[in-house]
């Protein structure tokens, strides 16, 4: 009896999803399982609440390479990125901190919490920016086979081990 996959992904996240239709565009057959109610993962907007949809991890879609977008057509098939306005942290004693995309007027809005952190929230996110140019090259990186490497697999860790080193920390 022939196999009625030639591929089966665990997980409709977005990532699944993704790797699913490159399998696909590849001409395999593919079966998609997840267990949830709904494919996406992290990029689902949700209605949590009558009449509130909300995201709890749509920032991760930021991590969606716009090469994956384009080869994928993904705006021909709906795809519609909203750029996100602000961020909002409610806390368990009724205070709430809000992220803008004006690094001013966030500092401000961490100053109610802290003075210091607000002075310093410019060189968390120069920090954050320097940490993203170190991830970005490793995100298109073929990872090394780590339980039976080849010399070209170790020289791989190897290369990756010294840009570990060299992140400042």
């Amino acid at each position: 009896m022939a196999a009625a996959y030639d591929q089966v992904i665990i997980g409709g996240g977005h990532n699944g999803l993704t790797c699913a239709a490159y399998l696909a565009r590849a001409g395999r057959k593919v079966l998609v399982l997840e267990a949830r109610h709904v494919l996406g993962g992290a990029a689902v907007t949700e209605e949590v609440f009558p009449g509130f949809k909300y995201s709890v991890c749509s920032y991760v879609v930021s991590l969606l390479r716009p090469e994956i977008i384009r080869e994928l057509d993904l705006t021909r098939h709906g795809l519609e990125l909203i750029p996100l306005e602000c961020s909002f942290s409610p806390y368990p004693d009724g205070s709430s901190l809000v992220r803008w995309p004006d690094q001013e007027q966030t500092r401000r809005e961490i100053a109610r919490f802290s003075r210091r952190d607000a002075e310093n929230y410019p060189l968390f996110g120069d920090a954050m920016m320097r940490l993203a140019r170190f991830v970005r090259p490793i995100l298109e990186m073929t990872p090394p086979d780590a339980i039976d490497p080849g010399l070209g697999d170790l020289l791989d860790l190897l290369k990756l081990g010294r840009r570990f080193r060299q992140l400042d920390p």
